[in-house]
């Protein structure tokens, strides 16, 4: 990944945060120069920790100037890793706060695209499948203090007092058509974004197989493979799958990685150790204190160093016995 910026994107709960630090470390283990900011800091170099501007021409001026100012000073030799400023935080905005319809966001954020073009940026949008799911997930870790105010913040101004939304289930409609509405606005942008998902194709999984020379099962044995997989994750390059990892899991204690195949224009680029790592995140998520899971694979031929960089070990007979397989057909 050739870039200065690297912005993770997503609904609240999607694992911004947790991303954002895992891809600032995996690009320090690689040598290079990481400024990892999260987002609300006080000294965030891009953004402002107060929203309360008292109209949006003020906020809009103020912000795109924030962003011209870290363009102008941003270290060249540095990759800055930040979550929400791009996509999340002018969308609760402009159409959250505001009521602006689709144009004006987008006009804002090509405003924004405009200025941090010359740092090459990346974004990396975390596409979660069920946006009540992940709101249930973090309420517990955030409170109903948090979650009052957010209702309040999404229902009773903007957007959701036009749309006569309420409650829980009016907070949950308004995240589910900000995303609708930042993934078009993202397509629409001439700007390097990878998508993670969890709705991988057959055809698209055919493809992957067929990029890494694998011979391809039928189209019903893999739509198959994947509607009974446990876990599967997909990433996608402007639209392309370009990686995938398939999951068999008890939620207990053993994990199998039955596919993971990355594009081969794509390997080399940490698209791989991404996805892996974002796959690994999601299991972590699963333990209940002082718990331990095995994840066990099976590398393709020469691929043993990347599973070991990752932390795999090749297990010898005399450990655990031979691993063995038998084909039926």
């Amino acid at each position: 990944m050739k870039t200065n910026l690297i912005i993770v994107e997503g609904l609240p709960g999607s694992g911004k945060s947790t991303t954002a630090a895992m891809i600032a470390d995996e690009l320090n283990k690689k040598g290079k120069k990481v400024i990892c900011v999260d987002e609300g800091v006080g000294e965030h170099p891009a953004d402002y920790t107060n929203y309360d501007f008292p109209d949006f021409e003020t906020e809009r001026m103020k912000i795109l100037e924030k962003w011209r100012s870290f363009t102008k000073n941003s270290d060249k030799d540095s990759v800055y890793v930040f979550n929400c400023i791009f996509l999340q935080n002018p969308m609760c905005e402009t159409m959250m706060r505001f009521g602006m319809d689709e144009a004006a966001s987008q006009k804002y954020i090509f405003e924004i695209f405009e200025i941090i073009k010359p740092l090459k940026p990346i974004v990396i949008y975390i596409d979660q499948p069920d946006v009540k799911e992940s709101i249930d997930h973090v309420i517990d870790k955030r409170g109903n203090d948090w979650l009052n105010a957010v209702i309040d913040y999404h229902t009773k101004q903007g957007y959701g007092k036009e749309k006569n939304l309420f409650g829980f289930e009016g907070y949950i409609q308004c995240l589910e058509d900000r995303k609708v509405r930042e993934l078009k606005i993202l397509q629409g942008l001439d700007i390097d974004y990878y998508t993670i998902s969890q709705d991988m194709k057959a055809a698209e999984f055919s493809e992957l197989f067929a990029s890494v020379g694998w011979n391809c099962p039928a189209q019903e044995q893999m739509s198959l493979a994947i509607h009974n997989s446990t876990k599967s994750f997909v990433l996608r390059y402007k639209g392309k799958a370009v990686a995938t990892i398939n999951w068999l899991g008890d939620y207990g204690m053993h994990w199998f990685m039955k596919e993971f195949i990355v594009n081969q224009k794509f390997q080399g680029h940490m698209i791989g150790t991404l996805l892996y790592r974002f796959s690994e995140n999601f299991i972590k998520s699963t333990l209940k204190e002082n718990w331990k899971i095995c994840i066990n694979l099976r590398s393709s031929k020469g691929q043993e160093e990347f599973y070991h960089s990752l932390g795999f070990q090749t297990m010898s007979v005399n450990e655990t016995g031979s691993g063995m397989e038998k084909m039926l057909g």
